[in-house]
């Protein structure tokens, strides 16, 4: 089982590196299993030495040192991702449509801030 992550081949590893985020981004190495040790990922802070392992089976995962089945850790960590499992599919809810009345539905533009349209008044003299 390989686990990928959607922006694999765009890190950068390097420390303190916020050009994506505005923080710094996680630096991430991948160690393939040898002997009795499983597959895992080391996870480093990108501001200081902080580390720690994801090792991963066919039947489930530690994290931390943590052990758990795959599903326990979908339960625990997709909605703290906000995302949501529908059937098969697992989408992104962090951004949702605001809702104005139950049958309409307000996608925000460009120009829907407050007073964004707004002509310049007149000046009465």
């Amino acid at each position: 089982m390989t686990f990928r992550t959607s922006t694999e081949g765009t890190r950068s590893n390097r420390i303190y590196d916020t050009a994506r985020f505005g923080q710094p981004e996680i630096r991430i190495r991948h160690r393939s299993g040898t002997g009795k040790k499983c597959p895992h990922y080391v996870l480093r802070c990108g501001c200081c030495a902080e580390s720690f392992r994801i090792y991963y089976s066919e039947d489930g995962l530690e994290i931390g040192g943590v052990n758990g089945a795959i599903e326990d850790w979908r339960e625990i960590l997709l909605p703290l991702l906000r995302i949501e499992q529908r059937g098969r599919r697992l989408v992104d809810v962090s951004q949702k449509p605001k809702r104005i009345s139950a049958n309409k539905l307000v996608r925000p533009t460009a120009g829907s801030r407050r007073g964004a349209n707004r002509s310049p008044r007149a000046s009465h003299t």
